[in-house]
């Protein structure tokens, strides 16, 4: 189900420091982005935020950094969006501009709100609310509400609460004619109403919020309402309705390349079809899902290629230009000698410039050489690996989808659990895909980041195993800088050793909890299950691969466990 979170606008209306050609172009990247036109925003505000930076303006450098966290984050790139508020937030409090670090603050609260960090989220709402009651700012502390009441809907499942706090912003925004937050606001409401169970209600509201998106042009905020709508009349199994509102939504959002929507819409269709009974449509629905969720996955990874390549041929350029210089500055020496030469010696500078060049173009070549056949076996080696990791995960899951889909063929009028199967595996196969992209980004390369992303995945893991959890990261600076092989040593063995306590355990209780200590990252996962025997091999290569990871990185491992439940803790020297 979709959760629209308020995009909270930065609306300039003067740039005293930019000239008028440069606001005319920041407000059309505003007008692509406010109709869920995010590529080419981002395009507009990339191309002005070279200008803004050599002329140090620093009130358009706020707003595009603002606009470019906002889409990162609609785009799903939660380490781009924190990256952008970071330097939003650090720009304000340079320039003393409040207004603007209390929505800076806003955001990065969102941000942990969507990595389900609440008590971060709450934190950070409290300072930007105490900055907007100092301010006397309704409009800000309307935003605080709203954010406030999405805290207590989706942590505390509070709801009476959270109706006050999303109703006491859609006040404020409806008498400021605030029609994007209204649309927000009317959204979020709707959201509780469905919880509560008040289906009718809820679709009133999510009607009133697609409305306003018609009437605004917002594509992004028309699609997702109407996936929204669609997925309440399947609660109701009005599954007629319920299909034709998620197709209307596929469609937009596939004509506005909104690939998450676009996915979630097609998986509710193949829900639909199933509710109806009706399997073969169901199957060619969830045919579909998988394809659009292999179109998401291709879609994020180019953009990665695209980057890296783009990186390489900057660095490449620069280092021929400076090869080129320094050839230059060696030419124009030599040159500048030979006139002060005597006659007798022309000859002899000549052939000695000669076997200069000579030596110096070999030893070049040579270096070129040996550099190229480094990036090679690199890249092989990387690709070996890559390739091996997707074959397994992929091989295996293919395997295992092909051999239900053919018991299901073999079994009519009984293969509804089968197709649930299939849903199941496809879904693990994704989520395996989407850590090996994410691992591979060398944008995710600090510390910070790993938790933010640890921290999402044990929440998808962990949500519905009927075990209570505990996550206890540090705070730390985001300086702190990790290798490719560190970061995807400590996702896949954090995510290995909670995954093995979920299916043979039987723990009620699970502590994931990382300590930062003169340089060395410890993590302590800790349950109170049924406990085995640390000293003997199991079946499978969990345990081993565990052990493996962290020898690889030259780190400890030590396994406690007993009857009263198992500790697992491993150490690594980082910085």
């Amino acid at each position: 189900m979709h959760r629209l979170y308020l995009i909270f606008l930065l609306t300039f209306l003067v740039f005293s420091q930019t000239k008028a050609q440069d606001s005319t172009v920041i407000n059309k990247g505003i007008e692509l982005y406010n109709r869920g036109e995010y590529d080419s925003s981002l395009v507009i505000f990339h191309t002005v935020l070279d200008v803004a930076k050599k002329s140090d303006n620093k009130k358009a450098l706020m707003i595009i950094y603002n606009y470019i966290g906002h889409i990162h984050s609609q785009k799903g790139d939660h380490a781009g969006a924190l990256h952008q508020y970071q330097l939003l937030t650090s720009t304000a409090e340079e320039t003393g501009d409040n207004k603007t670090l209390a929505r800076a603050l806003i955001n990065l609260g969102a941000l942990a709100e969507e990595q389900k960090d609440y008590v971060k989220a709450l934190t950070i709402y409290s300072k930007a609310e105490e900055i907007a009651i100092k301010l006397n700012d309704n409009a800000l502390t309307a935003d605080c509400a709203n954010n406030k009441g999405v805290v207590y809907e989706q942590y505390l499942q509070n709801y009476p609460q959270a109706l006050k706090e999303y109703n006491y912003a859609l006040n404020i925004y409806t008498g400021r004619n605030d029609l994007q937050r209204m649309g927000m606001s009317y959204n979020n409401i709707g959201i509780v109403y469905k919880y509560l169970g008040q289906y009718d209600k809820a679709i009133e509201y999510y009607q009133n919020s697609l409305e306003i998106g018609e009437k605004t042009g917002n594509q992004f905020l028309i699609a997702a309402n109407m996936t929204n709508i669609g997925n309440v009349y399947a609660m109701q199994k009005n599954y007629l309705k319920a299909i034709d509102y998620n197709k209307q939504g596929l469609e937009l959002a596939l004509k506005i390349d909104a690939l998450n929507i676009v996915v979630e819409a097609a998986s509710s269709i193949a829900d639909d079809y199933a509710g109806m009974k009706d399997y073969a449509k169901a199957y060619e629905w969830h045919q579909k899902f998988s394809s659009y969720s292999d179109s998401l996955f291709n879609s994020e990874r180019t953009q990665q290629v695209a980057e890296l390549e783009g990186k390489y041929k900057s660095v490449k350029n620069e280092k021929e230009i400076f090869q080129l210089k320094e050839q230059e500055k060696i030419t124009g020496l030599l040159l500048q000698k030979k006139k002060y030469q005597l006659i007798g010696f022309t000859v002899i500078g000549l052939l000695s410039m000669i076997v200069l060049i000579l030596l110096y173009n070999q030893r070049i070549l040579k270096q070129k050489q040996a550099q190229e056949k480094a990036i090679l076996d690199a890249e092989y080696k990387e690709r070996k690996r890559i390739s091996s990791e997707m074959h397994d995960d992929m091989g295996a899951g293919l395997t295992q989808i092909t051999l239900m889909s053919e018991h299901a063929r073999n079994r009519p009028g009984e293969h509804q659990k089968e197709f649930q199967d299939i849903a199941v595996t496809s879904r693990k196969l994704i989520s395996n895909m989407s850590e090996i992209v994410w691992s591979l980004n060398p944008e995710n390369k600090t510390l910070e980041q790993l938790f933010s992303y640890l921290r999402e995945q044990m929440n998808k893991l962990l949500e519905y195993s009927g075990i209570e959890f505990t996550i206890n990261f540090p705070e730390i600076s985001s300086s702190i800088l990790l290798t490719n092989e560190q970061r995807r040593t400590f996702l896949l063995v954090t995510k290995e050793i909670v995954n093995n306590a979920v299916k043979h355990s039987n723990a009620k209780n699970i502590l994931i909890e990382a300590v930062l200590t003169n340089n060395k990252l410890q993590f302590i996962i800790k349950d109170d299950g049924i406990g085995f025997d640390a000293s003997t091999s199991h079946p499978g290569n969990g345990m081993k691969n565990i052990r493996q990871r962290i020898n690889e990185i030259k780190g400890d491992l030590t396994i406690k466990s007993d009857q009263s439940g198992s500790i697992f803790t491993f150490s690594v020297p980082i910085g």
